[in-house]
């Protein structure tokens, strides 16, 4: 059973959604009203209790596995003693069974003001709670365990995208949509990596394949080599992997995915992919995504360069910028000048000798600026008192 739950302003809106789905069916609940005009007046009975409360609608879903089916008795049972242990035990709800989706599942609609003494109910650790009971709850009715959100590989689209899909292929059945659904990008993009991960490649050749299917990939590494993390970008939206799910984490792409990486192998063609991402072509057939492409090895200074362009975080910034934050860096490091100038020479941009001392002038110019404004202002504090 996946449950869901989130928190909002107003009874009516909500209530108007609860009612307005197809095969929609009020299964239960402590209150009088049979329609959604009605409860949203009743529910202003506990809002008087509080005024100055916030976000008094919790709205709670629970949903089994497609094949899995329950009756309308054994739902109530368990949305009273969901409430009950999330400690809604004295606050107005209702229930309704939807059978829109090919899932059998309730939503829950409750005053988060207690009636016995207005206050609000307790809500912290409440996605963790929940999660306990659900687990308890599929043990004492026999239903299928599903995983807890820490053991997930992946995470399920959001309550608000499950309703935009459902509302769209409606609109697409009935001719008002000319095309169909489209699912969310997070979802397109966890697709898309299951795809690129089938054959257990390297971690170079996923990075590569990601770049050429359009999602750009940041991967970080602290001073002493260890990994940060990876995060993806794809249709103008950022996702850590943490937030796509265990298995798109850095290491869980190894664990999960059975990636291939090996630091003294695939750092250095991490960096250089990082720095300088393979473009798409029109002309790439499926297979040549999927074939590596080797290049000649770094050089020292090479390998420098862009060792310095990641740990610095200097990435995702502007090629000239890239190149004055590990001149600043090279020159607070007391680095010989010959030494920052082949550096910067064996980077991502091609200079003349020339543009290597005008840069390498430019930046020692801001370092004694900044220096100079500095030194000016305990004189500036000096001369206010």
């Amino acid at each position: 059973m996946i449950g869901n739950q989130t928190k909002g302003r107003g009874f009516r809106g909500l209530l108007n959604y609860l009612q307005s789905q197809e095969g929609a069916k009020l299964i239960g609940g402590n209150m009088g009203g049979n329609s959604a005009r009605a409860l949203a007046v009743e529910f202003k009975i506990s809002r008087q209790l509080n005024y100055e409360a916030d976000r008094v609608v919790y709205h709670a879903s629970l949903s089994l596995p497609q094949g899995e089916r329950l009756d309308d008795a054994t739902w109530n049972e368990i949305a009273h003693r969901y409430l009950e242990e999330m400690g809604f035990d004295s606050n107005q709800y209702v229930v309704y069974r939807h059978s829109n989706t090919q899932h059998d599942h309730i939503h829950i609609c409750a005053s988060r003001i207690r009636l016995d003494n207005g206050k609000i109910v307790h809500d912290s650790w409440d996605y963790k709670r929940s999660e306990s009971i659900i687990r308890q709850i599929e043990r004492d009715y026999g239903l299928q365990q599903a995983r807890s959100s820490h053991e997930k590989l992946s995470r399920n689209p959001s309550i608000g995208q499950q309703r935009r899909l459902e509302r769209e292929q409606k609109e697409y059945l009935k001719g008002s949509r000319s095309t169909p659904q489209e699912p969310p990008i997070k979802q397109q993009l966890q697709e898309l990596i299951d795809r690129a991960t089938a054959d257990s490649p390297t971690m170079p050749q996923l990075i590569e394949r990601l770049q050429l299917q359009n999602v750009k990939v940041r991967h970080g590494l602290t001073r002493n080599g260890k990994s940060k993390g990876i995060s993806y970008s794809m249709k103008g939206q950022q996702f850590s992997g943490t937030s796509l799910g265990a298995a798109y984490t850095f290491p869980g792409l190894q664990k999960h995915k059975r990636v291939d990486y090996q630091p003294k192998r695939d750092d250095q063609r991490i960096i250089s992919l990082l720095l300088n991402p393979a473009k798409p072509t029109q002309q790439q057939t499926p297979v040549q995504l999927n074939q590596h492409q080797e290049q000649a090895e770094l050089n020292p200074w090479q390998q420098r360069y862009q060792q310095l362009s990641l740990t610095l975080s200097a990435t995702a910034l502007s090629p000239d910028d890239r190149d004055k934050k590990i001149i600043c860096h090279l020159l607070e490091q007391e680095e010989p000048t010959e030494d920052i100038k082949e550096t910067i020479k064996h980077g991502s941009i091609p200079r003349t000798q020339a543009e290597l001392e005008e840069l390498l002038d430019l930046v020692i110019d801001e370092l004694e600026e900044q220096l100079e404004q500095q030194l000016e202002q305990p004189r500036r504090r000096g001369l206010s008192r």
